[in-house]
């Protein structure tokens, strides 16, 4: 039901956010003039606010806040006729309306203070607030025959750090008198009122049982009234959602965080769903809701800069909208969207259905329901690894470890702490079978179930015996005066993250930290930096062992690449993962700031080239002056691309570049690069 998605590329995301105190509602909406311009932006699917967090319903409902025109009613109709597919947009669990009415429907703490993001009450998926919203819906499918449904506001995540996802949390505990009873009923216990640590898992469990069956119930509803309607709702499939139920992907991802972007929309693509990454249209404000109703658009080369990281894995970017809230629209928003969408129509035929081309299988093995405070901890890890790939041009997929493994030279396995037995033998049989290992951190110290085990569960592969934690903040990582040093630096690099106190078994180690003379107070600070190296006292640091055929090195310290302050670490991941890869995919003399995307493609291979200069915030390009590149050389591997001969190189729509095949290596040179290229090889 949900395949066409996959094949539109065009799409925005509509907020029409009208409230009371706002002047003029609705006066100067105009839906046949609104739809003849998503048309003439060659926009092919829109996901329009049907029920905003206000509690505002813009359609005829017996429940909620009335608005003075029914913009879907009005709007449906001639978005038929142009042939764009509608999703309505449902605000859930923030409904500022319902939760004035009924108060004690509000999730809150056990002192009785709600919860609330910013202007916004949360509702308790435990209370009546429930089956309003479901009647809301109800009415809303059952009246309109709209395309899909979006759900907002789902209460999902763990411990969430909205700095980095924007996905819903659900604060434990919820201490609202339903939430209350229903835990009471549900587990013959009171809800604690501190709970401990093995208490608060049970109660996420709990909650998130709660939060499935809501969905379900809303799937069960929608589905009554339009059996072939997509649904899907915020954050669904990302790391950290517990459910996983929707039926696309949907992932906020907004500028400048054009990695994270890029790690959303590759994660994203092994999942076998369609995905789309969600971006405010305008410059985001974090403290005004990340820019989603502002009204001054990006500049063109942002949005073709993160519409151009979702195609390259086959997904969509969908860009928020935001009309004023009397109804008007500003020209010049479709004027933007338009230059954008202009391009894609042309390149589309090289978009669908992607499977990556790649040497390295980047492990992202999240149990954000089972093991649910040790997900963030492997988002990091694996984000890093991923900030450092991309800039290193080598070629990777973000899998999961229930795939077959052996198509890759190299796996990474970053801070993956929370592993099963099964996933546990999946590594060692890849290993032992001739392939290699990079991990780091605190990998397979605990089990799928967030149970703490005694010592690493791949100890063996390793080569090192877990002890404990160094006792420091941070250590001093030395590399030698081998070829890592010289790759990376001779320096200590300071690695700003507590390291893990391990003894080598049947490893080598290759490189040692420096514990600090003195732990980071104020009382023993150097003037404002860190304690020096204690040459006298070493830990391991980097350990390399051989187990079976294969090789594995590990590296006793979580690695984070985020920041100046890690320019170092990120040096070396990239380093130590390019030495373990023997054969590369693809190479190119493409500076850092170029990602390179290589899929396989209906028969053929595609490579996308994305400029990420061109989206620099402190130099953004208003004009075709931004920063390009020229003389851009790719060599590719055939022996290994499942591209049987190559008789034609272009870029896509249909520019014929020259090249040459040596020894099984094809090598070509793209003139420019100015933001985004799509390089074929047939």
């Amino acid at each position: 039901m949900s395949q066409w998605f996959g094949q539109t590329f065009r799409k925005v995301h509509k907020l029409y956010v009208s409230p009371q105190w706002a002047m003029d509602q609705g006066l100067r909406f105009d839906a046949a003039q609104y739809a003849e311009s998503l048309e003439a932006a060659a926009v092919d699917c829109l996901e329009l606010y049907c029920k905003d967090h206000h509690g505002t319903c813009y359609y005829p409902c017996s429940l909620g806040l009335p608005h003075p025109r029914n913009i879907l009613g009005e709007l449906l109709p001639e978005l038929k006729r142009r042939n764009i597919r509608l999703i309505a947009y449902v605000s859930v669990c923030f409904d500022n309306y319902a939760l004035g009415l009924h108060p004690e429907w509000r999730m809150v703490n056990y002192l009785g203070d709600p919860y609330k993001l910013r202007p916004f009450y949360m509702a308790s998926i435990c209370s009546p607030y429930t089956d309003f919203v479901l009647q809301q819906i109800d009415e809303l499918a059952g009246n309109y025959e709209v395309d899909g449904f979006w759900l907002d506001i789902i209460p999902l995540a763990r411990d969430v750090r909205q700095d980095l996802w924007m996905i819903a949390p659900h604060p434990i505990p919820d201490y609202s008198l339903y939430a209350q009873k229903c835990y009471e009923a549900g587990t013959g216990e009171k809800l604690p009122v501190q709970p401990t640590p093995e208490e608060a898992d049970r109660i996420f469990e709990f909650m998130t049982a709660k939060v499935d069956d809501f969905l379900n119930r809303a799937y069960a509803v929608i589905r009554g009234h339009l059996p072939e309607a997509v649904i899907t709702y915020n954050a669904a499939g990302a790391p950290g959602d517990p459910i996983d139920s929707g039926d696309l992907i949907s992932i906020e991802g907004h500028a400048p965080e054009y990695v994270r972007q890029s790690f959303n929309a590759r994660w994203a693509k092994a999942r076998g769903k369609p995905f789309e990454i969600l971006t405010a249209g305008a410059l985001p404000r974090a403290e005004l809701g990340g820019g989603w109703n502002g009204f001054d658009q990006k500049p063109l080369a942002f949005l073709e800069l993160e519409n151009a990281i979702a195609l390259a894995h086959g997904g969509s970017m969908v860009f928020g909208q935001a009309p004023f809230a009397n109804g008007a629209t500003d020209a010049a928003q479709f004027a933007g969207l338009a230059d954008v969408f202009g391009q894609v129509r042309a390149i589309e035929p090289w978009l669908t259905e992607p499977t990556g081309a790649s040497d390295i299988g980047l492990v992202m093995a999240p149990k954000p329901r089972s093991a649910s405070n040790l997900w963030g901890l492997m988002l990091d890890g694996a984000e890093s690894f991923h900030d450092a790939l991309i800039d290193m041009h080598l070629q990777y997929d973000i899998i999961q470890l229930d795939r077959d493994l052996s198509p890759y030279q190299l796996i990474i396995l970053p801070d993956q702490a929370a592993l099963g037995d099964a996933e546990l033998e999946k590594l060692r049989a890849y290993v032992r079978g001739g392939g290699k290992l990079l991990a780091s951190g605190c990998s397979s110290l605990w089990d799928e179930n967030g149970e703490r085990r005694a010592d690493f569960g791949l100890a063996g592969v390793f080569g090192v015996a877990y002890q404990r934690e160094a006792g420091s903040e941070f250590v001093y990582l030395r590399l030698g005066e081998g070829d890592l040093a010289k790759a990376v630096t001779a320096l200590p690099i300071l690695i700003d993250q507590i390291a893990l106190q391990v003894r080598a078994s049947s490893g080598q180690v290759i490189s040692e930290f420096q514990m600090p003379e003195s732990r980071r107070t104020e009382a023993t600070t150097i003037l404002w930096g860190d304690a020096a190296p204690d040459e006298s006292k070493t830990l391991p640091g980097i350990v390399r062992n051989q187990y079976g055929d294969g090789t594995c090195i590990y590296v006793a310290a979580p690695l984070r690449s985020r920041g100046m302050p890690n320019v170092w670490v990120k040096r070396l991941m990239g380093v130590l993962a390019e030495g373990l890869v023997e054969r590369p995919i693809l190479k190119t003399n493409a500076p850092a700031g170029v990602e390179v995307v290589l899929n396989r493609q209906k028969g053929r291979t595609v490579a996308h080239l994305l400029n990420r200069y061109r989206g620099s915030v402190d130099r953004p390009s208003f004009d075709d002056k931004g920063i390009s590149l020229r003389d851009v050389e790719i060599e590719l591997d055939l022996s290994r691309t499942a591209t049987d001969r190559v008789s034609r190189v272009y870029i896509a729509p249909d520019t014929a570049l020259d090249f040459v095949i040596d020894d099984g290596k094809l090598r070509t040179t793209l003139p420019e690069l100015d933001l985004h290229a799509v390089l074929v090889f047939e």
